[in-house]
């Protein structure tokens, strides 16, 4: 099981009423996609919301392709990006998934 950490910024003219409405919606878009067992966004402070989302890597590899999610899930997106910057993206993978890939570099 690995998890997705995404970080956003309130842009200046940003609505935080807007920008939690979204991010709930696309928590609840994401959590309803096969292989993806949790999705939830927390406030750190009135400017930035951080999303953590855990799952299968194959289900949270189609987490950028917005696309393969429907119309509605990329329309929140887009709401989101215009709201907000990314800030930071990281994926933590379990100790299994990293030995495996260090297996396949051939280290």
């Amino acid at each position: 099981m690995a998890i997705q950490i995404s970080i956003w910024e309130r842009r200046d003219n940003g609505s935080r009423e807007i920008m939690g409405s979204t991010a709930l919606e696309l928590c609840r878009i994401m959590r309803k996609n096969k292989g993806i067992n949790s999705a939830r966004f927390y406030w750190s402070g009135s400017e930035e919301i951080v999303f953590i989302a855990e799952g299968e890597d194959s289900a949270l590899d189609s987490l950028p392709k917005v696309l393969d999610w429907g119309s509605d899930y990329a329309k929140l997106a887009f709401t989101l990006a215009d709201l907000a910057r990314l800030t930071l993206n990281k994926r933590l993978m379990t100790p299994q998934t990293g030995a495996q890939n260090y297996q396949l570099a051939d280290r």
